[in-house]
């Protein structure tokens, strides 16, 4: 994911109990298939290595946007999503391979395990590097498409070749693959338990501003108190920030965090020319790193503001927000 709108929809999926509602919500249409509680993030990096026919070393790198594995009764399985604000053209297959990397790199932990214990029992299991009741842990991947305008792109691996006529009789022998394309068009905003009903809500609305204000507006309570992730979310996907500033918002001061944030800065900064540079910034970021703790501000994303707001290298940065962090 690049850019500002994909790394907000980063942050807010960093979140196990948004992650999880995605899924249920989407492809399980409101039941509660998965808990936050299941969820262990794994690395989105997947790398596989192999000889070509000459023995030269060929490598593979492919990153997802997100991955979790939800622990089951017996084994565990594979959530993984990939995040779009445009249509891509070759979802199908971007989506096909690394899914298939993901089960490559599930084989290779199995053969490596089996060849260091030694315990292939025929040459069968040697050179398959796998035993007889070894199974894979299944994985599914959401392509969760968050732009405003209508996608465009191949749904399944079949909308993509061009079959010769001549030909047509080998496509009940090729293999299909079909992309989990979640967008707001095709989800019920009422399965989604967190923020993600509002996310889908607004961008159903996307193109009608009026009635996106007017949906934020119908909800007071709620977006008053709503998190800073669906915040930044919500207003690098929709602008929609320009909507918390009336009057009965901001007399309250709850909802527009980004601009708390910078006056917090600013009073760091004032701080430092009363106090001394040294210490109003030190000030400065107590106040900074306190605040942002208690609006569930992700560590790493306050430390991001104090380098930039302090002029700090990232490794000072965290030094002293890690001061002030309970």
């Amino acid at each position: 994911m690049a850019g500002e709108k994909d790394l907000a929809v980063m942050r807010f999926l960093e979140k196990p109990e948004n992650f999880s509602d995605l899924f249920n919500g989407s492809l399980f249409r409101g039941k509660q298939v998965l808990k936050a509680e299941m969820l262990e993030s794994m690395s989105g990096r997947s790398a596989l290595s192999f000889r070509d026919k000459d023995g030269g070393k060929v490598s593979v790198r492919r990153y997802r946007d997100a991955v979790c594995k939800a622990s089951g009764r017996t084994t565990y399985a594979v959530f993984a999503v990939e995040g779009q604000g445009e249509t891509h053209y070759a979802m199908p297959v971007r989506e096909m391979v690394y899914d298939a990397m993901n089960y490559a790199g599930q084989v290779k932990a199995l053969s490596d395990k089996h060849r260091k214990r030694k315990d292939y029992r025929d040459g069968a299991e040697f050179l398959s590097g796998l035993l007889r009741e070894d199974r894979l842990a299944p994985v599914v991947t959401i392509c969760f498409y968050y732009g405003t305008g209508k996608w465009e792109g191949p749904l399944d691996l079949f909308d993509m070749p061009d079959i010769p006529e001549e030909y047509e009789d080998m496509k009940p022998f090729m293999t299909n693959y079909k992309v989990n394309l979640v967008q707001a068009s095709n989800v019920a905003p009422d399965n989604f338990r967190t923020d993600l009903r509002h996310v889908f809500s607004l961008l159903g609305m996307a193109a009608d501003g009026a009635g996106m204000k007017r949906y934020i507006q119908e909800r007071p309570e709620e977006f008053r108190h709503i998190s800073y992730e669906t915040f930044d979310c919500l207003r690098e996907l929709l602008h929609v920030d320009k909507w918390w500033k009336t009057d009965g918002f901001e007399r309250k001061g709850e909802v527009d965090m980004c601009k708390a944030l910078e006056e917090i800065a600013e009073m760091a900064k004032d701080e430092g020319k009363a106090e001394g540079k040294a210490e109003g910034v030190r000030v400065g970021i107590k106040a900074l790193a306190e605040i942002c703790e208690k609006l569930g501000v992700p560590f790493e994303q306050t430390v991001e503001m104090v380098t930039e707001k302090f002029g700090m290298s990232s490794e000072d940065a965290r030094e002293s927000v890690e001061l002030y962090w309970k």
